[in-house]
């Protein structure tokens, strides 16, 4: 008779703790601290991730979860609109060369493709153009110009079928690419259409899945293709055109679309193909159509952007078939602070469960410390003041500079932290206030500000300020976080017409501007490091002042991370890291808030389950 241990080769375990790695998968164990035996399953679900930074629809993209690209899109503003995505958040790229929505789009986001689609002043485009990972150049003119087409394949072996070839007409023409120039093929054979989802090689597709019939309702058919004919295929569960695919001809997935007469209503639907029949599973948690056509796997899929039912999306989902339970990165509330403040240190100071909130507007010395739940009263500052620099631990902060009265007032003074009581330091060497910080109590760098100049910087070595290198922009009512060998300076008035965009990067001796924040980001809240790090961006521009957005940074690029719930600008207190942040008071409209919001990057766990005998 076969033994659990015949089967599997291995004998059922006796743990105290659940184990926590991939090798539980197919395994049985038994918990003595639980008294039962359990085992790993896989878990299919979508998982919210970051927005795209332009809301999109009828954009089209390909790529890798971890990897992909959003190209085009919503008629008329963002039609030549490019994002690329990191597994994190997206990066806005340099417009593409040609306006197009509806188009589509195959490859990798270092060998792309994209071809077709629609604008004014060409209602059907033929255009091709191709992306080596930096560049789109110019690819060679599809035979019959169209819109809702679906792809399929590489940069250099591509399928074009289906789509809108004349208004109110949709085709059938298939046409392959070879890297420089498309051929006319063999037609798919069912309903022609426009906007179904394919997926798969050029040699071997699954395509005309769904999609609009000429009177634009949606069907349930599917097609295969083996690079020379097309054969009808097992139709699909829920008809609906506005579709999107990715995969392969033996493990494929569609995702969302428009259901009923005309394509009136969205759908979150998600099937999976097995190479023989379709099979439904987790939908989405945003019912949309009209977005990115393809992305990712069938185990590993990507969804952004498309009409949500009232306008154009920037939501962004992954489908993940795994063993571990994903859970997206998000803001949650915190503990409030004691008083409705802002403007307090400008920096990053202490960590998520460590926290110190210091001086503000109404002009205060009040300092708070949070311990992951809640903020107590500690200590106050000797000079009551806002607009401060500050940076270091919940144990062994710094303030510097700030301003001492509800107009123009700066100070030089400085003060250092224990935890418990401010003491006196010697000054900066020059009066300012919305100036940043980085660094530790002991080794730290002041920058900016205002009154002019603002451009110039002190190094502290624990004792006294010494003059360093000036920063190449002005920059006030900016932020900024990591080491006085590694900082980082973000953003910061002027604010007109918006607030900067500009980031410069310091070694311990010199200031370098690097790549810019892609929105204005003033009076902002950071926690991180100079490569690694988490954005509020505050105040963009007059009147946007109350901001959700947050961006993330890895040292080259920034990128899309989960908006906060309340926006607001000039922060009391934020710190943390990129993965673990928070940010606490500021200006909110109607006026100045106690809201602590608490930033917990992505995470997965081993999907543990019990087993019973029901």
């Amino acid at each position: 008779m076969s033994t659990y241990k015949n089967i599997f080769g291995k004998s059922v375990k006796f743990l105290a703790t659940d184990p926590d790695n991939a090798e539980a998968e197919g395994q049985i164990w038994y918990n003595s601290t639980d008294g039962a035996f359990k085992d790993v399953i896989v878990n299919e679900a979508w998982s919210s991730s970051s927005p795209l930074n332009n809301a999109n629809q009828n954009n089209s993209g390909d790529g890798t979860q971890n990897a992909a690209l959003s190209v085009g899109g919503t008629f008329p503003a963002n039609m030549a609109d490019f994002e690329e995505y990191n597994g994190s958040g997206w990066t806005s790229q340099p417009n593409v060369p040609y306006d197009a929505q509806i188009a589509a789009t195959c490859g990798t986001q270092t060998a792309a493709i994209t071809f077709g689609g629609t604008n004014p002043t060409n209602p059907r485009e033929a255009t091709t153009i191709e992306y080596d990972g930096s560049t789109w150049t110019a690819g060679g003119s599809l035979n019959t110009a169209r819109l809702g087409m679906f792809g399929a394949g590489t940069q250099t072996a591509t399928l074009a079928a289906q789509g809108g070839s004349a208004p109110s007409a949709a085709t059938n023409i298939t046409e392959e690419y070879n890297g420089s120039a498309w051929t006319t093929v063999n037609s798919t054979v069912t309903t022609k259409r426009n906007s179904p989802a394919g997926f798969g090689v050029q040699t071997a597709a699954v395509g005309a899945i769904g999609g609009g019939d000429p009177s634009e309702n949606p069907t349930n058919t599917s097609e295969e293709y083996d690079g020379t004919n097309w054969t009808a295929s097992t139709t699909i569960n829920t008809s609906r055109l506005n579709l999107s695919g990715t995969g392969t001809n033996t493990a494929g997935l569609i995702h969302g679309g428009a259901i009923g007469v005309g394509g009136g209503t969205n759908t979150g639907a998600t099937e999976k193909w097995d190479g023989t029949s379709w099979t439904t599973t987790s939908s989405m948690a945003t019912a949309r159509n009209q977005k990115g056509q393809r992305a990712g796997s069938s185990s590993a899929a990507l969804a952004f952007g498309g009409y949500d039912g009232t306008s154009p999306s920037s939501v962004t989902e992954e489908f993940t078939k795994s063993i571990n339970v994903i859970t997206a990165g998000a803001w949650s509330s915190g503990g409030n602070l004691t008083n409705a403040r802002r403007a307090g240190g400008f920096g990053s100071v202490g960590t998520q469960t460590s926290g110190l909130a210091f001086g503000g507007e109404p002009i205060s010395g009040e300092t708070e410390e949070y311990n992951g739940s809640s903020w107590t009263t500690s200590g106050a500052l000797n000079t009551s003041r806002r607009s401060l620099g500050g940076t270091g631990t919940q144990t062994a902060a710094l303030a510097s500079a700030g301003n001492t009265a509800a107009g123009d007032s700066p100070t030089a003074n400085s003060e250092e932290y224990n935890g418990s009581t401010w003491s006196e330091g010697n000054n900066v060497n020059s009066a300012r206030h919305a100036n940043a910080s980085a660094g530790i109590q002991t080794a730290a760098v002041t920058f900016g500000g205002t009154p002019s100049p603002n451009v110039r910087s002190e190094e502290y070595d624990g004792t006294s300020y010494t003059s360093g290198n000036d920063l190449n922009d002005n920059h006030y009512a900016h932020t900024g976080c990591g080491t006085q060998t590694a900082g980082i300076a973000v953003g910061g008035g002027p604010s007109t017409p918006t607030f900067s965009t500009a980031v410069e990067e310091y070694d311990g001796t010199s200031w370098t501007t690097v790549n810019s924040t892609p929105i204005g980001a003033g009076y902002a809240g950071i926690a991180g490091t100079q490569t690694s790090l988490i954005l509020q961006v505050g105040a963009q521009a007059q009147p946007s002042l109350y901001n959700t957005t947050a961006l993330g940074y890895d040292g080259t690029n920034w990128f899309t991370q989960p908006s906060i719930s309340t926006g607001r600008f000039d922060p009391k207190g934020s710190g943390g890291t990129a993965t673990a942040a928070y940010i606490a008071g500021g200006s909110a409209s109607p006026g100045n808030t106690t809201a602590t919001e608490e930033f917990t990057g992505e995470t997965s766990a081993l999907n543990i389950k019990t087993i019973t005998t029901s």
